[in-house]
């Protein structure tokens, strides 16, 4: 069985692989393609990389964990895309000035991140305790039928059942 992991990884290899098999020409074409773009739109392009500076830091240290990068990345995209929206509305080339004046547009992109890791961090143990709480109230109902039937039927049908006791 393969790891679903792996097939995301090929993938991003593939991509790579297209790159290279660009000319000299398309390839600078590219590039000066990407950088005239960045100094247009100079303003969201800090925005992104400012934004999304958690999600890139866990792509860089933890590769091998996708549903990490998936949730993480995901949260900080929505918190990063809320201010990116705001900024689209009132565009201007000096607006980058004001990305780092507002603290609590910094507290909105970089919080959303770390409410996406508290969740990936958190999420298991909390279905782990829901799932713990379900089955002890199962249990609880089990033996109650049981104190119910040997009441009912006598010790010889349910010999080994104790009431008293409570795991």
């Amino acid at each position: 069985m393969k790891n679903k992991n792996a097939k995301e990884y090929n993938m991003s290899s593939k991509l790579g692989q297209s790159f290279r098999k660009l000319n000299l020409f398309q390839k600078s074409l590219l590039v000066i393609f990407l950088i005239l773009i960045s100094i247009i739109s100079f303003p969201i392009v800090l925005i992104l990389i400012f934004g999304l500076l958690p999600t890139l830091t866990i792509l860089f240290i933890d590769k091998k964990n996708y549903d990490k990068q998936l949730i993480v990345g995901c949260f900080n995209i929505a918190g990063v895309f809320f201010y990116l929206f705001g900024l689209l509305n009132k565009f201007r080339l000096g607006e980058q000035n004001d990305i780092a004046d507002n603290i609590f547009m910094i507290i909105v992109m970089l919080g959303s991140a770390a409410l996406g890791l508290l969740l990936y961090n958190e999420l298991p143990n909390l279905y782990a305790y829901v799932y713990k709480l379900f089955a002890v109230r199962k249990i609880d109902k089990i033996n109650a039928r049981l104190a119910k039937l040997k009441e009912d039927w006598g010790e010889e049908i349910v010999p080994h059942h104790n009431s008293a006791e409570k795991n």
